[in-house]
Order: structure tokens, then C-alpha cells, then sequence
């Protein structure tokens, strides 16, 4: 889960506009433009639509991803702190609730995001930008890989040192 909290952290830093910028300027909205009309095949005026509204889903699905990596803190500090299993379960209980609402947003999010490209491309442009989208995605991925695994000092995602897991019992 932090591996997406920290590729949404990366995505947005890459796709906000800076000072002066236009949506052009940005190189993730740029790369993202460029892909969808060489390899999707769209038009200027439609890859733009498709970038901006791709630039409010990482918004939105950051925002939600924020919420979600806070409550895990909290289940990590209540789960990994003092106290019996009973007491445990008292304190997470209501979080829970929330904790799997936030993610059935998220999905909601993704599926939205996808109905409202969808509804504006042939069949054919929705395939190409299916395989385009998860595509860029792996791009993206293995790029921020592999600048972890090369950063002097820096801690690569495969090599377990970010994060945590939830541990039963106490300390």
C-alpha cells in the first residue's frame, strides 16, 4: 500500500502545475497527451479532455489513498501497541467501517474515471487506450524502481525497507 501511496505522491509532484505552467508544461500531462494521440490515436482536442480528467482522477484517488494510509497508521499504533486482542478489537472496530468504505470509494473512482473516457472513444480507441494506460502505468512503475534502487543511500521497493506489515499481539 505504500508503494501506491508514494507512486500517487510521485504522479501528482510530476502532474501539479508550477509556477507559469500550462497543462502542456507539465511532463506527466505531457507525456500523457503525446501517448494518447500517437498511440491511441485521438485528436488533440479529445487527448486533452482525456488528460485533464486522468489529472482530476489522480486527485481524487490521492486524496482517498491519503485517508486510507492514515487509518492504517492508526491500526498499526493500535494493533502493535498495548493491550489485549478484546481491547484491540474495541478500538479498530469503528475504524474498520470507514477504512473499507474509503477503498470501495477508490474502486468507485476507477471505474468512473473509466466510464467517462470510455464514453467518448470508438471501440477500437478504447482498446488502444487500455493497453496504452496499463502500459504508461508499468512505464511509470519500473522507472520509479529502478531511480530507488539506484539512489545512493536510497531504500528500493522490492527490498522490504518501506513500510510495514500489521503484527498480531502485542510488543
Amino acid at each position: 500500500m505504500f508503494r501506491h501511496v508514494f507512486l500517487m505522491s510521485i504522479l501528482l509532484i510530476a502532474s501539479a502545475p508550477g509556477h507559469g505552467q500550462t497543462e502542456d508544461d507539465r511532463p506527466l500531462a505531457r507525456f500523457r497527451l503525446d501517448q494518447l494521440q500517437q498511440s491511441v490515436g485521438l485528436p488533440e482536442e479529445q487527448a486533452r479532455a482525456v488528460v485533464e480528467r486522468w489529472s482530476r482522477y489522480d486527485r481524487e484517488q490521492f486524496e482517498k489513498t491519503q485517508q486510507i494510509q492514515q487509518i492504517r497508521r492508526q491500526f498499526n499504533d493500535i494493533l502493535l501497541g498495548p493491550g489485549s486482542e478484546e481491547e484491540k478489537n474495541a478500538k479498530v472496530r469503528p475504524m474498520l467501517d470507514h477504512f473499507v468504505d474509503l477503498r470501495r470509494q477508490q474502486a468507485d473512482l476507477k471505474f468512473k474515471f473509466e466510464d467517462d473516457i470510455r464514453g467518448k472513444l470508438s471501440p477500437a480507441q478504447q482498446v488502444r487506450l487500455i493497453v496504452q494506460v496499463e502500459d504508461m502505468q508499468r512505464r511509470v512503475v519500473e522507472a520509479l524502481r529502478q531511480g530507488l534502487g539506484n539512489r545512493p543511500g536510497g531504500v528500493g521497493l522490492r527490498q522490504g525497507g518501506i513500510g510495514g506489515g500489521i503484527r498480531r499481539g502485542g510488543r
